[in-house]
């Protein structure tokens, strides 16, 4: 369990919450270990989602523990090993979950600032590196945060195999940034020619004073008088919490419930992921979000049979 959070008492952050029953029914947990992916400081995003973790486990009775996994893959393998009851992902992880054998179900999505339950994983480049087009990403250096990232992984590989990019030998070099932030900032400091991230971060690095935009114009994918501008974007399902199955389903309708009746300002508190609450949701929301991930295994493997 060390090697799986970051090492430190900061990177530790945890927050328990005490004071509630902790005896629980036989088809339910003792406690609710939340985990949390890696996007800014461990503690910043424990003490923001505290908020969030003491609501839900006051209303089910039971304490609750909130931790920050290392990495995208860490956190996935954390819930796999049973040292995690719900985690906070995005929907390419849920369907790496699957993909895996986990038995795992959606419980409800978030419902961001501007009333969305979708977000965009969007392409981003300098205004003046020439990128305009897919065609124009070709011999150049390109930067995505993880392979099983919705936003920063699955969606933008997808967006590049479809536009016939492909990104293990049209690039001049490629990386994985292990965040958004850091994907961001590879672009904008100039360390690759473009990157992929999740567009709910334009208004956060906005807010936090590290990106300069006059505003996003989301139904047209542009930044309006941005440091960066895009390239393209694609739909993807909002990020859901993510449950084990093997609860029952009588338990986890109760840990939805508790989700449902979040306050806005509580689940608003969450800065890395704006909200105004969460909505019900099931497989179903993710199975465009499959389709694609399957599409782009299909063309990866039709363009391995053509070398």
């Amino acid at each position: 369990m060390n090697t799986f959070f970051k090492k430190g008492v900061a990177a530790f952050a945890a927050v328990l919450v005490g004071g509630f029953a902790v005896a629980a029914k036989a088809d339910g947990p003792k406690q609710l270990r939340f985990g949390l992916l890696p996007a800014e400081d461990p503690t910043l995003m424990v003490e923001q989602f505290s908020g969030i973790a003491k609501h839900v486990g006051k209303e089910l009775g039971i304490p609750v523990n909130v931790k920050v996994s290392e990495s995208y893959n860490a956190l996935i393998e954390g819930m796999r090993a049973g040292h995690l009851e719900i985690v906070y992902v995005g929907g390419g992880q849920y369907l790496k979950m699957l993909d895996i054998g986990m038995k795992v179900e959606p419980l409800v999505l978030n419902k961001d600032t501007n009333k969305r339950t979708y977000y965009k994983s969007c392409i981003i480049t300098k205004p003046d590196s020439g990128i305009k087009t897919f065609a124009d990403l070709k011999g150049r250096t390109f930067s995505f945060v993880s392979p099983t990232s919705t936003s920063g992984g699955v969606a933008p590989t997808y967006m590049l195999l479809k536009n016939k990019i492909d990104p293990d030998k049209d690039f001049k070099r490629k990386i994985f940034a292990g965040k958004h932030d850091a994907s961001f900032l590879a672009v904008k400091n100039g360390k690759v020619d473009a990157g992929a991230v999740g567009d709910f971060y334009f208004w956060r690095w906005q807010d936090r004073g590290i990106f300069k935009m006059e505003r996003y114009d989301e139904p047209n994918d542009k930044l309006i008088n941005a440091e960066l501008s895009i390239v393209a974007c694609q739909k993807v399902p909002n990020t859901p919490m993510v449950i084990h199955s093997k609860y029952g389903q009588d338990y986890i309708n109760k840990v939805r419930k508790a989700f449902l009746s979040l306050p806005e300002k509580t689940a608003n508190a969450y800065k890395i992921w704006p909200s105004t609450g969460f909505v019900p949701t099931s497989h179903k929301d993710f199975e465009d979000l499959a389709e694609m991930a399957e599409l782009k295994k299909k063309i990866k493997a039709a363009q391995k049979k053509k070398k």
